[in-house]
């Protein structure tokens, strides 16, 4: 895999945060939820999947490297970016299990077509676990800007 197929891969999982920021800010607000939103779990997103997929690559790409005194790149950046996007997914769930109008519905509720309404409290939570969410986006971005800056000093040593 070369640079600019790293740097696709870290643009879509870029974007794929700020998505399921968009899905989390649409259920507080009440809007109407795409199917997009519904939660998956790490092995279904995209995002996370390149990670898994090309790990190993990345790995094998540093031990090639005849320096070692590389700063730019910390192999634990990867684990750190799991981690994080595994966070993520998790506060997401926790929103949507909120909002979710299939598991808030009482029978009544469902009889007549009308989603339960959310509680003062269960709206701060929510508020609270957005705003945990957006910290997270941030330190991803700040993760996945890092790791591109490694990969393309570990590819330039490499071809050099």
């Amino acid at each position: 895999m070369d640079l600019s197929t790293f740097s696709h891969n870290i643009t879509l999982a870029k974007s794929d945060n700020a998505r399921w920021i968009r899905h989390a800010e649409d259920l507080i607000k009440e809007r109407e939820a795409s199917k997009e939103a519904f939660p998956t779990y790490r092995d279904k997103c995209v995002a996370c999947q390149w990670l898994y997929d090309h790990g190993d690559e990345i790995s094998a790409l540093y031990k090639n490297t005849a320096y070692t005194e590389i700063d730019l790149f910390h192999f634990d950046i990867m684990e750190q970016v799991e981690v994080l996007r595994y966070d993520l997914h998790e506060k997401y769930l926790q929103i949507f299990k909120i909002y979710d109008p299939e598991q808030n519905r009482g029978f009544f509720a469902s009889l007549f077509n009308k989603s339960r309404r959310v509680s003062e409290r269960d709206r701060r939570n929510a508020e609270k676990l957005y705003g945990e969410m957006q910290q997270i986006v941030e330190e991803l971005e700040s993760k996945l800007e890092h790791l591109e800056r490694s990969l393309g000093e570990l590819c330039r040593l490499n071809s050099a």
